[in-house]
């Protein structure tokens, strides 16, 4: 959140750079257009300037061209070229030469000799010589030549008389004078240049530096660099093929000194713009997140369950204010159901009794404020409704609803005056605390209680008789503390139900026996995580009394401890049928069974092996899918597994384990029904079953030798049996006796300590070996 830039300034940031964004496009596009004017004008004053140039020169063209016909076509000077008459001659070249105000005026004869010239400053030597020659090349045309270092603009004519006698040469010196004359037609700088040399120029530079002082740059305007000088070059070409070259150069320091006015003007108006936009986004920026503040506030007010709030939003826009009022709006339904929501979040939905967390909270308070100098406890009842499922299974679910909220009324209504709360911890469960003086008999309540409980109940014109059973607990005298207060109540109630009585008060060390079994299931649970090798399996031969060999082994598990303590299998089977964890530690039997019989195949040993399953092993949707992944993982016959399951888990869900137990058949799977014999169900009951053995439990068989009853039951069983196509085991052989008896009645598989004890695996190989 430090990182976060707040409301208030982004909205200045953002109206900020809007302006800054408009205006630097604006001042982009202004100084572009301004440029581009200005380059545009300079473009046509060079242009301009280009052909005033070019008129001006043809202009001189005219004027020489005239005068030399003027003077050639003159007979008196003919007559005097004739005769070579130098007086006359540089009489008229003088004459011609002051009426058309022209630098050089020569007379040449056919071999390029020098008769009569005008300027005296001239040296006719070799070179003045070829320079006329190259004249001579382009009669009747001007062109440019420079002469003893200055320039001229030349024509040459012939002096006919009728024939080439003489030639006349005129011409106009480029001096300072023609070219001022020529800036002040053009209003620009002009230059002439030959062979990069500068010959003539207006500006006052005439070193050897002139050329350079045109490419010079200005790096002073806002660090881009710019030219001095626009410049353009014309070209001049005489027949002796030397170019001569007329720099135009427009001076841009003027323009630049407006544009740069133009640009600190833009930039002054532009940060002006800047700043009061600044000042307005902070301004409305402000006008904005201050209402949200409040807001803020507000729903922090709101997050504390502080829904309360009188006072009205005075400033903000409407949409703001609305938005408030939205909030507040909101905060009053928010508060509503918050009260809802922690109502339904204490008590149960059904019965508006407390819930078993806010009972427990609120018998917390009462504990701490209780006033251990008054002669009074708190009684603390655990109810439990029984056979509420045949009141759901016969007058449906509706009536259960109200049958307990019936229930709850009653159990409010029969101490009122002492009862301090009442609560529903499960379906069919409530607990009651009730405030009792020492001197009133504790026994007598809860018999006045259950009396009057018991009494017919109205529900829905029907008149209901219910049976209950009561746990009791007392504070102070049996706990201190809520939550063990409240889990030896219930302790009490599993005690009321295991010896079916009505009314059971907990006894001393009860709990701690409870808390032993939980620390148990808890040490079972990680014994199985880490599989240290404190469980493990044990196997029990079965003899074939047909063949007298050993086909087949029953897996039991075993428990010791790091400590050397062996679990008895009975008390943490049954700890773990009771908690559910029965689930995850058949899968751990399965799978360590199914590799120990991988392991045996390796070596060639056959085995079959009887794996016990519970009812809530067959019940789980998991299950078969499990034992068929296991079997595909160690790649076993399903032929070799019988999986062992009691009678009585049977029926627990008869027909859903059935088909699953029909589904596990069809694969190759035996199936065993085990400890027969204690049940309820009849051999006309099993033939529905798809069974492949019946094992008679050890109840009949450890005194067979001894009972003749025994001996009755197992004898018929045994041929019942056979007749029904089943196979029979029988489990708890101690002595050859019974041993001998069971084979001349045809059992068909024995198994007991007479034979082996439960034997680890390595151990079972030695004795196979021993056996055989």
């Amino acid at each position: 959140m430090a990182n976060k830039t707040s409301l208030r300034r982004q909205i200045t940031l953002l109206g900020v750079s809007l302006v800054i964004l408009t205006v630097a496009s604006l001042l982009a596009v202004s100084i572009w257009k301004s440029i581009s004017s200005h380059s545009q004008q300079i473009d046509q004053r060079i242009t301009s300037a280009e052909n005033v140039l070019i008129e001006y020169l043809q202009a001189k063209e005219e004027l020489l061209l005239t005068a030399s016909k003027v003077l050639t076509a003159d007979f008196g000077f003919k007559q005097a070229v004739a005769t070579r008459d130098k007086g006359t001659i540089a009489s008229v070249l003088d004459n011609h030469s002051s009426r058309i105000n022209a630098s050089l005026m020569v007379l040449s004869d056919l071999n390029d000799n020098i008769i009569s010239s005008s300027n005296n400053q001239l040296t006719f030597d070799s070179v003045f010589t070829e320079s006329l020659i190259n004249v001579k090349q382009n009669l009747n045309k001007t062109q440019l030549m420079l002469l003893g270092g200055n320039l001229y603009q030349l024509i040459v004519l012939p002096v006919d008389a009728p024939r080439t006698i003489a030639y006349s040469i005129i011409g106009f010196q480029i001096d300072q004078a023609f070219v001022n004359e020529l800036k002040r037609l053009m209003a620009i700088e002009v230059s002439f240049f030959y062979n990069d040399g500068l010959i003539i120029s207006t500006l006052p530079y005439t070193d050897t530096s002139h050329t350079e002082h045109f490419r010079k740059t200005d790096n002073s305007w806002l660090l881009f660099e710019r030219k001095l000088y626009e410049n353009k070059a014309i070209a001049f070409t005489n027949t002796h093929h030397q170019t001569y070259i007329a720099q135009l150069s427009v001076d841009l320091t003027p323009s630049y000194i407006e544009l740069d006015k133009l640009v600190a003007i833009t930039l002054f108006i532009s940060l002006l713009i800047i700043a009061i936009t600044a000042f307005a986004s902070s301004l409305i920026a402000k006008n904005l997140t201050k209402p949200l503040h409040q807001l803020t506030r507000l729903s922090r007010d709101f997050a504390q369950g502080k829904y309360e709030h009188s006072g009205m939003m005075t400033e903000g826009s409407v949409e703001v204010l609305k938005v408030y009022t939205s909030f507040i709006k909101m905060g009053r339904k928010i508060e509503q159901r918050e009260i809802k929501i922690n109502y339904q979040a204490k008590h149960d939905s059904l019965t508006d009794v407390y819930n078993r967390a806010t009972f427990l909270e609120t018998l917390t308070q009462h504990m701490a404020a209780h006033d251990h100098d008054k002669q009074t406890s708190l009684l603390v009842m655990a109810i439990n409704v029984r056979y509420f499922k045949r009141i759901n299974d016969s007058l449906g679910s509706e009536i259960g609803d109200i049958t307990l909220k019936a229930i709850a009324e009653r159990i409010k209504s029969i101490y009122q005056e002492k009862t301090i709360m009442v609560g529903r911890f499960s379906g069919t469960e409530f607990c009651l605390v009730i405030n009792i003086e020492h001197n009133e008999s504790y026994d007598d309540i809860v018999e006045k209680f259950l009396s009057q409980l018991r009494a017919p109940l109205q529900v829905n014109k029907l008149w209901l008789n219910l049976n209950y059973r009561i746990g009791t607990c007392l504070f102070p005298e049996r706990s201190s503390n809520a939550k063990e207060l409240v889990r030896r109540t219930t302790i009490a109630l599993e005690a009321a139900r295991h010896e079916n009585t009505t009314i059971r008060a907990y006894k001393d060390g009860e709990d701690e026996a409870y808390l032993e079994r939980l620390n148990l299931l808890e040490e079972l649970r990680e014994a199985m995580k880490h599989d240290s090798g404190e469980l493990f399996m044990v196997y029990q031969p079965k003899l074939n009394l047909d063949n007298g060999k050993i086909e087949k082994v029953e897996s039991l598990i075993r428990w010791i401890k790091p400590d050397g303590q062996f679990v008895s299998p009975e008390l943490f089977i049954h700890l773990a049928e009771q908690s559910g964890l029965i689930i995850k530690l058949t899968q751990w039997v399965i799978d360590t069974v199914l590799k120990q019989q991988q392991e045996w195949l390796t070596e060639n040993i056959r085995l079959k092996v009887a794996i016990n399953i519970s009812a809530q092993d067959i019940a789980h949707a998991d299950f078969i899918d499990y034992i068929f992944e296991k079997i595909s993982q160690y790649k076993i016959d399903p032929k070799l597994i019988t999986l062992e399951i009691t009678e009585r888990d049977i029926m627990t869900n008869e027909d859903l384990v059935v088909s699953r137990l029909k589904q596990l058949k069809q694969t190759g799977i035996q199936i065993s029904v085990d400890d027969y014999g204690i049940g309820q169900s009849s051999l006309g009951k099993l033939k529905q079953l798809p069974i492949d053995e019946l094992k008679i439990d050890k109840a009949f068989i450890l005194e067979l030798d001894k009972s003749e009853k025994d001996q009755f039951i197992v004898k018929s069983t045994i041929e019942l049996s056979h007749k029904l196509g089943i196979s029979v085991v029988a489990e708890g052989v101690e002595n050859k006796a019974s041993l001998d008896m069971l084979a001349e009645m045809k059992c068909n598989h024995v198994q007991g300590y007479f034979i082996s004890r439960p034997i680890k695996s390595a151990d079972l190989l030695t004795w196979l070996n021993t056996y055989e």
